[in-house]
């Protein structure tokens, strides 16, 4: 199956992610573009809705026998479109197709769905599961309603890495700190409590935690998250 035709027709589609430009049409008819190709390579299609307008698409490959199961994962939303001319009209020039989300991630989606078409022919034992999310750009809402109901026994996500195989990814955290400190006269220091002192221990903390992690050749070398 040539995964080609699959990237152009996702390119070609709008799919701005709403949680960043707001009035963007968001993944549905992204979603509907990767089901049809889900259902000529073969898969039974099922769609999520992660929120309302907003659904993953799911195809699932069954074998005839029991056994492990594998899933592919990507997203279908793109970041905005400022200052882009002609943001959906893919265009290959010198092997490389251009256009708003071809590399990220277009072409990992349409590539994990033209690698189940070619599985498809002789699956036979276990279940092969393509998940096509929505929203990795903003919040990951469609990550987190896809793990809700659906499990794997292992997982391939085609975000491009430049043809290298990794093997972790770094993610991100929102942590809320509140320091506490009690207000004292100048002349009597030592009855209250400094905040601001306090606040710097915890970033001194974080410095320390960071020095740590970059010296650790196998953390160092994982890739941030695409933009």
């Amino acid at each position: 199956m040539d995964p080609i035709p699959i990237v152009r027709s996702l390119v070609e589609t709008n799919s701005v992610n709403p949680s960043l430009v707001p009035g963007a049409p968001g993944e549905a008819e992204a979603a509907r573009v990767a089901a049809d190709a889900m259902r000529r390579a073969g898969l039974d299609v099922v769609f999520q809705e992660a929120a309302p307008g907003r659904p993953n698409v799911i195809g699932v490959l069954e074998g005839r026998a029991p056994g492990a199961s594998v899933m592919f994962c990507g997203h279908i939303d793109t970041v905005g479109v400022e200052g882009m001319t002609d943001p959906f009209v893919p265009t290959i020039a010198n092997g490389r197709l251009y256009g708003r989300g071809s590399q990220d991630m277009k072409s990992g989606v349409a590539a994990m769905i033209a690698a189940a078409g070619v599985l498809a022919k002789s699956w036979s034992k276990g279940r092969l599961i393509v998940a096509a999310v929505v929203d990795e750009e903003h919040e990951s809402i469609g990550a987190e309603a896809l793990v809700r109901d659906w499990r794997a026994d292992a997982a391939i996500v085609t975000e491009p890495t430049d043809l290298a195989v990794a093997t972790a990814h770094k993610g991100f955290a929102w942590i809320e700190i509140v320091v506490r400190g009690r207000a004292a006269h100048g002349s009597r220091p030592a009855e209250g409590r400094d905040a601001i002192l306090r606040m710097g221990r915890v970033l001194a903390a974080l410095e320390n935690l960071d020095r740590e992690l970059q010296s650790n050749p196998f953390l160092r070398d994982l890739r941030a998250p695409a933009e």
